[in-house]
């Protein structure tokens, strides 16, 4: 009996992680090379499987489940919520689905990482971070730039206090694409520009802690009335600080900026050159070495750096995927809640209810306390 025991554990911790995948679009692709990737270059203690994809069009589908090497394909999200072998839904659908998809998921039994946004408002959100609590499975928001070495290092030079007190911040998410797609597809369907780069909203919460109250202005250039916002935040701590995105920046393919200022330093980040992080420490200046350190994140002691190439060979873009699913799937192994530095399901919820206030101050033209609600204390 007991080297059954021990025949059945050895068996289950060397199973894979069966997972299927909802969503055809480019970030679907990503999060596919992401999971193929870990199984290569920085495997986990058990293999991942591909099972099953998930999408509206036949055609799509078919050729990007043969492309990565999935058993099986369909074009019902509930093929994969269903069925038994499946262990983790990764939902990357179209964001007006995230909602049900992810409550049918954990109703089923299943580890859910959802793309952010985590719902199309704060209410769908709070209830499935409390779902997800309640459940017991491993749940995960993707907020991939999180993942990156430069980000995670501004995340400990910021929480650490290494750059004091948080008197200022600010992030920036500049792209054009709107531009051109404007003209053929007006009232573009999508969570409008606070919803869509809801990133930096994410990056002002993990770095400052949840803001006290916002103001927002929003505008349409042609494709929605909420292609870009400017808005401004009174900081946990009670420091400024200043969001802004647009859809219509002519010449920005990805220009997503955050930065940090302090009493003792200040820190900034361009994902346009995601290796870099530029530090200012007060006591540089004391010493006569004053300016920012321009720090490539890259050397064995950086964060996420482990597994990866030797010192001083750059990751990319698509390493944050990589990086988040690894702790994920870790998580899902052990059967515990994410770690604190990947986006739970209340952070995504979170981060809806600030999205929620920065629209309704939009809307109503006034200054918004952000209440959160007790079931996210």
């Amino acid at each position: 009996m007991a080297d059954d025991v021990v025949r059945g554990l050895v068996a289950q911790r060397s199973a894979p992680i069966r997972v299927a995948v909802i969503g055809s679009s480019w970030i679907s692709r990503a999060h596919c090379h992401a999971l193929l990737s870990l199984n290569h270059i920085r495997p986990l203690t058990r293999p991942i499987q591909l099972v099953s994809l998930h999408a509206r069009t036949p055609e799509t589908v078919e050729a990007l489940a043969t492309e990565f090497g999935f058993q099986r394909w369909s074009t019902r999200w509930e093929d994969a919520v269903e069925a038994d072998d499946v262990d983790v839904v990764a939902v990357l659908t179209t964001n007006h689905l995230h909602a049900p998809v992810v409550r049918a998921a954990l109703a089923a039994g299943k580890a859910v990482f959802c793309e952010k946004p985590l719902a199309l408002g704060a209410d769908d959100a709070v209830e499935l971070a409390v779902l997800a609590e309640q459940s017991g499975l491993t749940a995960a928001c993707g907020f991939n730039y999180r993942y990156h070495p430069a980000t995670m290092l501004l995340r400990e030079l910021t929480l650490s206090g290494r750059l004091g007190d948080v008197r200022h911040f600010r992030a920036v998410y500049l792209q054009d694409w709107a531009d051109q797609l404007s003209a053929t597809r007006p009232n573009h369907s999508g969570a409008g520009s606070i919803g869509d780069y809801s990133h930096i909203t994410d990056f002002l919460i993990e770095l400052t802690g949840v803001p006290r109250s916002v103001t927002a202005e929003v505008r349409g250039f042609g494709l929605t009335d909420d292609d870009a916002f400017v808005a401004t935040a009174v900081l946990a701590g009670g420091g400024l600080g200043t969001l802004e995105a647009s859809r219509f920046a002519l010449g920005h393919k990805g220009g997503q900026r955050i930065e940090v200022n302090g009493t003792r330093g200040s820190a900034w980040w361009d994902m346009d050159d995601p290796n870099r992080l530029h530090v200012f420490l007060r006591e540089d200046e004391v010493e006569g070495l004053g300016g920012f350190r321009d720090i490539v994140v890259t050397e064995p002691g950086h964060p996420l750096m482990a597994g990866w190439w030797p010192p001083g060979h750059v990751l990319g873009w698509e390493h944050g995927f990589s990086n988040e699913w690894r702790d994920f799937l870790g998580a899902v192994i052990e059967g515990t809640p994410v770690p604190h530095r990947q986006a739970s399901f209340r952070d995504g919820a979170i981060v809806e209810v600030v999205s929620d206030a920065l629209q309704r101050a939009a809307a109503e033209g006034r200054r918004v306390t952000v209440d959160i609600p007790g079931v996210l204390a």
